[in-house]
C-alpha cells in the first residue's frame, strides 16, 4: 500500500487532524478511531484558535518592537518633529515600549497554549492510551489551557 500523501505545508495541528480523519475513514479502522477523531477535533478547534491569536500577537509584537527600535533614530533624523513635544516625549517612548512588551507577553502566552494543544493532538494521534483515558486527558488539558493569563508564578514546595 503506498504511503498517503499529505500537504507538508500545513500546521502540525492540521496534519494531526488529517491523520486522525484518514484513520477514522479507513475501511479497516479500529472501533475507537471515530471517537479518537472526535476528541482530536475538539482539541484541534482549541489549537486553531490559539494559533490565530498567537499569529496575531506575533505580528503586533514584531511591528511594535521595530517601532521601539526605530523611534529614536527617526526622531534624530527628522528635525521637523522637534516642535511636537508629545512625539519626542520620553513618556511616549515608554508607552510604545510597554505596548510592545504587552504584545510579546500575549504572543508567548498563546504560543504556549497552542503548543500544549498540539502536544495533546500528538498523544491522541500517535499514543496508545485507551480512548477513555485520552478523553479524560484531553478534558484535563483543555481545562488547564482555558484558565487564561496567569500573572504570577507559584513556588513549588519540594517538601
Amino acid at each position: 500500500m503506498p504511503a498517503p500523501i499529505y500537504d507538508l505545508r500545513q500546521t502540525s495541528g492540521g496534519f494531526l487532524i488529517e491523520v486522525l480523519r484518514r484513520r477514522a475513514d479507513a475501511d479497516d479502522a479500529p472501533p475507537d478511531a471515530l471517537k479518537r477523531y472526535e476528541i482530536g477535533c475538539d482539541v484541534y478547534i482549541k489549537q486553531w484558535s490559539y494559533s490565530v491569536l498567537n499569529k496575531t500577537f506575533f505580528w503586533l509584537a514584531l511591528v511594535a518592537s521595530v517601532a521601539v527600535l526605530v523611534w529614536p533614530a527617526l526622531l534624530a533624523s527628522l528635525k521637523a518633529l522637534d516642535g511636537i513635544s508629545l512625539v519626542a516625549s520620553a513618556i511616549t517612548q515608554t508607552m510604545a515600549t510597554a505596548i510592545a512588551a504587552f504584545f510579546v507577553g500575549l504572543y508567548l502566552h498563546y504560543k504556549k497554549r497552542q503548543t500544549s494543544a498540539e502536544t495533546l493532538l500528538r498523544a491522541i494521534a500517535f499514543g496508545d492510551l485507551p480512548t477513555d483515558q485520552i478523553a479524560a486527558r484531553a478534558s484535563e488539558e483543555l481545562d488547564r489551557v482555558d484558565q487564561g493569563v496567569v500573572f504570577r508564578a507559584e513556588a513549588k514546595n519540594d517538601e
